[in-house]
């Protein structure tokens, strides 16, 4: 059955999902082909947190970003988006739920300018939650500076502004950021950090997969550990520096 953004509206208004975690995880397992990646994922989070995923390279993290946008394999359990089964939809129809995705490879189109990869996404949420090019313009002002520019000549800080700018262009409230910092410069990775700050302040909901820590760290008011595609560790961000000797082990922070 297909969810339009007017029927998710409807759901909305006739208070669906009212008083339940922007996403709730239980149980969840996917696979690519024969192999088995996640095993039993279980986490919640509610509406205006940022939670970050934290692992080494191969933990799942970014299967589990996936599996929630139904871009795995098969996968089983429950993946609820403000209190709706999702698990069984395909992810055209998972995204008109407000959720929006970031990839680490970005998906920039290289033949299109800057503006008009900001244009080019559909609204698939709330319209009043969609950012303005004036917004997006004022939290990003290379991106103003570089409008005209084809995708292909903006840098790789750019390049990852834009994949998040586009996402706030369609009107998503929880966002999936699989590691925005990677390989930026100290001064875009601030700029990012900003962003962050700044959407919690509006109200939005985050989930980020990071593996640089120090990025991640102030911004975060829960954190979520990953080993062997099983969530070893769950604290929030008042228990971060009694957790330190644990994450040192597992992660090497």
């Amino acid at each position: 059955m297909s969810t339009t953004v007017e029927e998710r509206r409807s759901l909305d208004a006739n208070g669906a999902g009212n008083g339940a975690p922007a996403l709730e995880i239980a149980g969840l397992q996917a696979w690519y082909g024969e192999s088995h990646i996640l095993h039993g994922v279980d986490l919640k989070v509610n509406r205006g947190e940022v939670v970050t995923l934290l692992g080494r390279n191969g933990a799942g993290r970014t299967t589990t970003l996936r599996a929630i946008m139904g871009l795995t394999g098969r996968r089983t359990g429950s993946i609820r988006v403000d209190g709706r089964e999702t698990i069984g939809l395909a992810t055209h129809k998972i995204a008109h739920y407000g959720i929006g995705y970031c990839p680490e490879e970005r998906g920039i189109f290289s033949s299109l300018s800057c503006e008009e990869n900001l244009l080019l996404p559909p609204l698939i949420g709330n319209p009043k939650e969609a950012m303005s090019l004036d917004e997006i313009y004022t939290m990003f002002p290379n991106l103003k500076e570089r409008r005209g520019s084809q995708g292909t000549r903006l840098s790789g800080g750019e390049q990852q502004m834009l994949a998040v700018a586009r996402i706030l262009r369609t009107g998503a409230n929880l966002l999936l950021l699989d590691e925005i910092s990677e390989g930026l410069a100290p001064v875009i990775v601030q700029t990012l950090a900003r962003m962050i700050l700044m959407l919690k302040q509006r109200g939005y909901t985050v989930v980020m997969v990071e593996q640089n820590f120090r990025f991640a760290a102030p911004l975060a008011d829960r954190f979520y550990v990953m080993e062997h595609g099983n969530i070893v560790e769950h604290f929030g961000a008042t228990e971060l520096d009694a957790k330190m000797p644990v994450l040192h082990e597992l992660l090497g922070v």
